[in-house]
């Protein structure tokens, strides 16, 4: 009887202090967030590869040049941010979406997510095909596909 009355007792804790559970459940889902990040950075780190997609392909993707910018502008070089990536200030903005879009309406969570997608897609394309930027690049020759298609045909 007493650990029934105890799981009682601790259910009923948890009905008084929702807005604590609520706000732990954003903290582990930002931590988990925060912790894949760290991850990737760490194999990034020890294997050298920089962009998986440009070491697949050879072909920079749409987010390319965004990890240099978010250091630079940590470091209030908001010029250099810019020059790496135009798109760096949206980064916190999607974390904040990430953590609260359950509180946001369906139909403008969709309106944020095509924006974004049309804007990133803009830049990119912009920087890929009507720019000489050294951050974005088409080599498809130096991509491990092609590399591979080669070395077995």
């Amino acid at each position: 009887m007493k650990i029934y009355s105890v799981c009682a007792n601790i259910r009923n804790a948890g009905k008084n202090f929702s807005w604590l559970v609520k706000v732990l459940k954003k903290w582990k889902e930002a931590a988990l967030l925060l912790t894949a990040l760290g991850i990737v950075m760490f194999i990034r780190e020890i294997s050298g590869i920089g962009c998986p997609i440009r070491w697949l392909t050879g072909i920079s993707c749409a987010g390319c040049g965004m990890t240099r910018a978010i250091l630079y502008a940590v470091c209030f070089q908001f010029d250099k941010a810019f020059y790496y990536h135009p798109l760096f200030w949206v980064l916190p903005f999607g974390g904040f979406y990430f953590l609260y879009r359950e509180k946001i309406p369906t139909k403008f969570q969709k309106s944020i997510e095509w924006i974004t997608v049309i804007c990133f897609g803009a830049v990119y394309l912009t920087r890929l095909f009507f720019s000489d930027h050294q951050v974005v690049a088409f080599d498809m020759e130096k991509g491990l596909m092609i590399r591979l298609w080669n070395f077995f045909t």
